[in-house]
């Protein structure tokens, strides 16, 4: 019988390796922190200088929360894991949401803050309990919510392709920032199919570099706030004041921290596989605990809930090397990069039509891996089909109807007006419903 092969998680290498690899996987992991706040604070009006503290700060998390998930800094928390985390898309509506309803963008980041550390704190809570409500999270329901999460992102690339235009239903399109969008696209595509390995990995920055040096030379840029930018600014905790605990954005925000576990669930299963180490209640525990305190964290420093990014899981296997150190050093990359400011304010003026050019990269991605996971799913002899079909139709009512339920009360408004949420929860309980029998067998 062949041995089962043995983790090196565990394993210490060469400084320049774990620089280079370290390296490596900050690249990809700035993929994953700067596309969630450019889409908040391109949907919320913020100014230049709130989003290069966003920016900053969503990078300095995923920093941090890549060492938690990494290194045993608090103990008997961390499932000490090469687990790469940027931030959560998810948390796209119910962020933009909040923003939009307050007085102003400080007071509706400190009701993000109150709701995203009360999130964190019972995640922590819950933690030990998770593998139990796992049942609850079958493919069918995380595939679908996956297929959600993708199709309600993708009007966003709509929007930036629109520019000044976006959210103006009887504008077109200025042709300029329509050549720029597909000239993006096409270089994407292309890319993609002839670069592997290393650059394969990071076609989507190399396509945002080359999209922004492209504005630059349409003028479609501005450097006057990236010229003014300080080099160096530590990101002060709780930078827009003290947190303000409201309980339907705490709701709201608790809904997305569940999907949130649940998509942390599976990324971290398919790492352990990769990297050969045992997964039991204990090691889910720690996981879901790391989650926690990271989203706690994330909302002390005015972010937003982490969550491991996919692509990383490609590029452990693609190294071979299964190393956490490296992870570690990336986080430690990623928290410097969070205290340069000027770096923030680059990415905070890139055009909104060279993001419009990777939104269907980026969100197609998301589909795809949906697709992939659903193709696990028994669809024979059971309301699977169903349960699919009527969560994408109440994801696009809102996306359809902006101001479906305007009538309604502002809890129900928040939840079903956003497609994420509202998707995201039809297919929970519609799986409840049509296949309890087996939930219940699992129970028992």
């Amino acid at each position: 019988m062949a041995k089962e092969p043995l983790s090196q998680v565990d394993k210490k290498l060469p400084l320049v390796q774990n620089l280079s690899l370290g390296f490596q996987h900050a690249v990809i992991a700035i993929l994953a922190a700067i596309p969630v706040p450019l889409i908040v604070a391109a949907s919320t009006g913020m100014s230049l200088g709130q989003t290069r503290f966003f920016i900053s700060a969503v990078i300095f998390t995923a920093g941090l929360s890549s060492i938690l998930a990494a290194l045993d800094l608090v103990p008997r928390t961390s499932p000490k894991l090469p687990m790469i985390m940027g931030a959560s898309f998810a948390v796209v509506p119910v962020a933009i949401a909040t923003l939009k309803a307050a007085s102003s963008i400080s007071v509706g980041f400190q009701i993000m803050a109150g709701a995203t550390m009360v999130s964190g704190f019972l995640c922590f809570l819950a933690a030990p309990f998770w593998a139990k409500l796992q049942r609850f999270f079958p493919p069918i329901v995380i595939g679908t919510n996956l297929m959600v999460l993708g199709t309600a992102l993708l009007p966003n690339t709509f929007h930036w392709m629109m520019a000044d235009q976006a959210y103006h239903l009887t504008a077109s399109v200025v042709p300029k920032a329509f050549y720029l969008t597909v000239g993006v696209f096409l270089f994407y595509v292309v890319i993609s199919k002839y670069l592997k390995g290393m650059l394969g990995n990071i076609t989507i920055l190399l396509s945002l570099i080359v999209g922004t040096i492209a504005a630059a030379f349409m003028g479609m840029m501005n450097f006057a706030t990236v010229k003014a930018a300080p080099w160096f600014a530590i990101n002060m905790p709780l930078n827009f004041g003290l947190p303000k605990f409201d309980s339907e954005a705490i709701l709201t925000f608790l809904i997305v921290m569940v999907l949130g576990m649940v998509e942390v669930s599976g990324t971290a299963t398919g790492i352990h596989n990769i990297v050969h180490k045992p997964i039991n209640r204990v090691q889910f525990g720690k996981i879901l605990k790391t989650l926690g305190l990271g989203t706690l964290l994330s909302g002390l420093f005015n972010s937003v809930q982490p969550t491991s990014f996919v692509p990383s899981v490609g590029v452990l296997d693609l190294s071979k090397v299964h190393s956490r150190f490296p992870i570690a050093t990336a986080g430690g990359m990623l928290m410097v990069i969070g205290f340069i400011p000027k770096f923030s304010a680059l990415i905070a003026v890139i055009p909104k039509p060279v993001l419009g050019g990777i939104g269907f990269a980026i969100f197609g991605v998301i589909i795809g891996s949906a697709v992939d996971i659903l193709k696990q799913v028994d669809f024979n002899g059971n309301q699977n089909k169903l349960i699919i079909g009527l969560s994408m139709g109440i994801t696009m009512i809102p996306a359809t109807y902006p101001n479906f339920y305007a009538h309604f009360p502002s809890l129900v408004q928040n939840i079903m007006g956003s497609g994420i949420l509202s998707g995201a929860l039809t297919a929970i309980l519609l799986n409840i419903f049509f296949n309890f029998s087996d939930l219940r067998s699992k129970i028992n």
